[in-house]
């Protein structure tokens, strides 16, 4: 099924398809191909990467020009500990980073000569619920946090504590600072649906810190920025962002109203000087076109700014170096892999990538100088123990949209050997591996073996599943479920492979009239490789794996599997997404399912004590080696594609404990 990742520009409005593959990109050169890269005027560049959200990936990195380094962990690597999740805005201001991290509700001030934490600053309500912050900006010495609940906080830099709070209009999505004045972009996407978006600025006056006015712009406002002479400019995304209504427009700082409608569609833009750099990314379509424009004179310098052929499959971000006017761009790929760092000169022409720099890049500070942190050289080590699995021991994904792409451990050529290698790969480093439609497994190892401590939860799945509403008849919650069994082994015969007995772990919908158990799927190779995957089951039935127009490589069907039909065993779930209205919900069963929580609820963890043998008696196992999780659902769910359970990795609950 089609991965559930909120895009940063739009994290309200909708949730976005993931677009068709790219893995010819994915090891593009450095350049110059000699590997040495420099910029003028530029000591380090700090790239912010948002991760996935409700996934706690978001990743800081640093890449300095001096020995052409990049640190892609960096602030992980300094701080022994995550940055958070979701990730939205990075800012450098007065010798200190400024992170805010919209999920985990906080700014993350760091020291930048050191790259240490100084301070996480909470953006919570008396009530103890988050503001959800979204973006930063600075004034002589304060720094202004707009949140989803519809605030701006005004945060004192000297002590790093919140001094004030007002509110501006519904869901601010962008601020800015310009003539002595706040200009907040009131997106209302959070409830745009059964109210309609905000149009709405607001003016925050910043000597009183008062609200002197709202204006009326276009629908959902969001990236705003201070423009040339007096001016703030912004993009009205429009009620509906995938429909591409993006208008780029102009407010008049002194005035303060809407002085200049440019007629062009812009998704995201950066200013430097009387020069707009702006993108417009079609997501039906998964095209892009890239235009300047002079702010002063109302012209557009060029309609197409990249004049080397360098193509980007999925912009997300676009910056200028203030020292040189370089302008950056960021490619996000299919939003669930790394993505990468492109750097143009003012001429369109591609002066280096750095490739790898993190999952969703979304932001970019420049410095001139050297920072004085102390790292080891010595590249990240994901085989040091830890509570996380670290080896993958089978991969037998069953056809899907996403097989023979990265999200299925795949690059062109790969034996079925470096597939297993590649997921292990993935695994450790914390990024989603689909296992396609029904039966479908992955089988992880453990740096020590899963204790079984009765009555608590002992491991966690991380997936990708999230809510977005309620069934309107059911109550249950829905979203993008997509429920995996589960199954553990213990290492008995102690010969480090996953073959001794294995045991399913019952989930809510064990025993009832909603599974069935014994199903059997047979998948065929098509001919031509580019058509639908047919399958037959062991009920009857019949039916085919379909093509959709955003995966649109060779096959559907693993490449680097020599049989040509694939079969499957175990307990089929009910299906459960639903076709809401045009909409497809995924509901979610009560508990036992991998991919089928939020990551952040208690559904997401698994006990041991669950485990019953095939004639359904529990089972005592003091500990466990292995954890196998397969799809459990064989559905079509439309434009959506097939139900298909993905996974990120699972934790040992008691690591810590097992250590000592």
């Amino acid at each position: 099924m089609r991965f559930k990742v909120f895009i940063s520009i739009c994290l309200c409005c909708c949730m976005l398809t993931i677009l068709g593959s790219c893995d010819d990109l994915y090891d593009k050169p450095l350049l110059p191909s000699e590997g040495m890269i420099n910029e003028e005027g530029t000591a380090e560049i700090y790239i912010l990467s948002e991760g996935l959200f409700n996934q706690n990936n978001s990743t800081l990195a640093r890449h300095t020009f001096a020995d052409n380094r990049t640190i892609s962990n960096y602030f992980q690597t300094l701080n022994k500990r995550d940055l958070g999740d979701t990730a939205n805005d990075l800012q450098l201001y007065g010798g200190k980073l400024y992170v805010v991290v919209n999920v985990s509700s906080q700014v993350e001030v760091i020291d930048w000569k050191s790259g240490k934490s100084i301070k996480q600053i909470g953006m919570i309500k008396e009530n103890g619920s988050s503001r959800q912050p979204r973006y930063i900006a600075f004034h002589k010495d304060k720094a202004y946090v707009c949140c989803f609940d519809g605030t701006v906080a005004r945060i004192d830099t000297t002590s790093l504590e919140i001094d004030a709070t007002l509110q501006a209009g519904r869901n601010p999505d962008g601020l800015c600072v310009q003539n002595n004045k706040l200009y907040v972009s009131n997106s209302g996407c959070l409830d745009a649906e059964s109210i309609g978006p905000d149009n709405t600025v607001s003016v925050i006056d910043l000597s009183s810190f008062q609200k002197i006015k709202d204006i009326t712009v276009g629908p959902n406002p969001g990236k705003i920025a201070a423009g040339w002479n007096n001016s703030v400019l912004l993009i009205s995304r429009g009620a509906n962002v995938e429909a591409g209504n993006y208008e780029l427009m102009e407010i008049d700082a002194i005035a303060d109203q809407v002085s200049h409608r440019f007629g062009v569609k812009a998704l995201n833009f950066v200013i430097n000087d009387e020069l707009i750099y702006l993108y417009d990314y079609q997501y039906g379509s998964a095209t892009t076109s890239y235009q300047v424009l002079n702010q002063r004179t109302r012209q557009v310098v060029t309609s197409q700014f990249i004049t080397d052929g360098t193509k980007i499959a999925t912009p997300y971000g676009i910056f200028v170096n203030p020292f040189n006017g370089n302008i950056y761009i960021t490619e996000a790929y299919t939003y669930n892999v790394k993505g990468d760092l492109l750097c143009f000169n003012p001429q369109g022409q591609l002066q280096y990538r750095l490739n790898n720099i993190g999952m969703n890049p979304n932001g970019i500070v420049f410095s001139e100088r050297a920072s004085q942190s102390q790292i080891d050289p010595t590249p990240e080590d994901n085989n040091r123990p830890n509570g996380f699995a670290n080896k993958v021991l089978e991969y037998y994904p069953a056809p899907g949209q996403y097989m023979n792409t990265s999200t299925m451990a795949y690059k062109d050529g790969f034996t079925a050997s470096e597939v297993l290698a590649y997921a292990t790969e993935r695994v450790k480093s914390k990024y989603l591996i689909s296992l396609g439609g029904f039966g479908g497994y992955i089988t992880l190892g453990f740096h020590v073996p899963i204790v079984n401590k009765m009555g608590e939860y002992d491991f966690k799945i991380y997936g990708n599943a999230s809510y977005n509403m309620y069934g309107t008849a059911t109550g249950a919650l829905g979203g993008s479920a997509e429920p995996g069994i589960v199954m553990v082994c213990e290492d008995v015969n102690q010969n480090g492979l996953p073959d001794d007995e294995w045991y399913e772990l019952t989930g809510s919908e064990y025993g009832t009239n909603n599974e069935t158990r014994q199903y059997e799927i047979t998948y065929f190779r098509p001919t031509p490789a580019d058509a639908n995957v047919k399958w037959k089951d062991n009920q009857g039935n019949e039916g085919y794996v379909l093509r959709n127009s955003f995966h649109t490589q060779s096959s559907y069907y693993p490449l680097w599997i020599a049989e040509d039909e694939m079969s499957f065993r175990g307990t089929r779930l009910k299906n459960n997404a639903v076709d809401e209205n045009g909409m497809w919900v995924g509901y979610c069963y009560d508990w036992g399912y991998a991919d089928n929580h939020p990551n952040n609820t208690e559904m997401s963890k698994f006990k041991i004590d669950w485990a019953v043998d095939d004639e359904g008696k529990p089972v005592k196992l003091n500990q466990i080696d292995f954890v196998r999780v397969y799809t459990a659902i064989n559905q079509d769910a439309g434009n959506m594609g097939e139900i298909s359970t993905e996974i990120v990795t699972i934790e040992n609950l008691h690591y810590n404990n097992s250590i000592n």
